[in-house]
């Protein structure tokens, strides 16, 4: 079997590459990248030097032609812009990258498109968890051009099974979205945003991995599929910045900070270039999706269509993420 994933430099890409070069139902792992020599460094800090079955090459989206590769059975694509600096930027690469994969890959592959949460939006008022067929109202550019790209799969009608699959944060070793976090907590004040708690939906990495495993070998050959897809349990600003201390063995107390407060800081990071270089969320477009209150998401249709139910637990996974931190010598 061929697997080809995009992104493989990025934290869940890295992720999927690594379980799919021990998986001995796979032959061959295709992983363009920018980089052939950041990947393999990377690799090489995992004990993994210079895997037989990994094929590296290098290219970027959207630019890439994957036509030379012949028929590959298995797509998962991971590679987009997070962090953006313009609108265009981020249609660029979310929106043009995954239409230049889809019209030259082959072999009819089924295929994973990681969407976000983003895409949909938070919580609508007055429901405990946003479900897919909920209208869609995202609040960034990072968010529009997710939808965009949804939207524009739909148009292309691919002729092969693709699922768009939301998630919402991600968490596990490798995640540089969280370092941040646990740099905050060694200290004994903790900002928090506003003054009510925010509730999230998160995942871990490994069970993001085993979800996108879990609709490749049971998923509906419905083209295309859209699904939430989330670990258990709800959790809130409050618990992260806690348990992140707890297996840090600090301790500290959250403090409220007025979001006006923090909106004024996200806009200094337009001519203070440190702020979004240090704490991405808080450059002026993603900063946006602080604000509300409850980001949280009904995973049950993908749960009943795969048979698949996330199982992995809350402090174990940012203890996990530390100890990567800790590791790489980052905190």
């Amino acid at each position: 079997m061929r697997l080809l994933v995009t992104g493989a430099t990025g934290f869940i890409g890295r992720t999927l590459v690594l379980r799919a070069l021990g998986d001995g139902r796979i032959g061959e792992v295709i992983a363009p990248v920018r980089s052939a020599e950041k990947l393999r460094a990377q690799l090489a800090r995992e004990g993994v030097v210079n895997p037989p079955k990994l094929n590296i090459l290098e290219a970027t989206a959207p630019d890439w032609d994957f036509r030379a590769l012949g028929k590959v059975d298995r797509v998962v694509h991971c590679a987009g812009v997070l962090f953006g600096r313009s609108r265009e930027e981020y249609f660029r690469v979310n929106v043009d990258g995954t239409l230049r994969l889809l019209e030259t890959v082959e072999g009819a592959p089924k295929t994973v498109l990681l969407s976000s949460q983003s895409a949909g939006g938070p919580t609508p008022a007055g429901q405990t968890a946003r479900r897919i067929g909920d209208g869609d109202r995202p609040i960034s550019w990072y968010g529009e051009s997710k939808l965009r790209m949804e939207s524009a799969v739909r148009e292309m009608a691919p002729q092969f099974p693709v699922l768009l699959l939301r998630a919402p944060m991600v968490l596990g070793p490798g995640d540089q979205a969280t370092l941040p976090l646990f740099r905050m907590v060694r200290g004994f004040v903790w900002p928090k945003p506003g003054f009510k708690s925010k509730h999230f939906s998160w995942i871990s990495s490994d069970d993001l991995v085993d979800a996108i495993q879990a609709w490749f070998e049971r998923g509906p050959e419905i083209s295309p599929f859209t699904a939430n897809v989330t670990s258990p349990g709800t959790i809130t600003d409050r618990d992260l910045m806690q348990t992140a201390a707890r297996v840090s063995k600090r301790q500290g107390l959250a403090l409220p900070v007025p979001q006006a407060a923090l909106r004024l800081v996200a806009l200094a990071s337009k001519v203070i270039p440190a702020i979004g270089e240090n704490v991405p969320s808080l450059t002026p477009d993603r900063a946006r999706e602080i604000w509300p209150n409850r980001w949280v998401l009904d995973a049950r249709p993908f749960e009943e269509a795969t048979g698949w139910r996330g199982s992995a637990n809350f402090e174990d996974t940012l203890a996990r993420t530390l100890a990567w931190f800790r590791r790489e010598g980052l905190v």
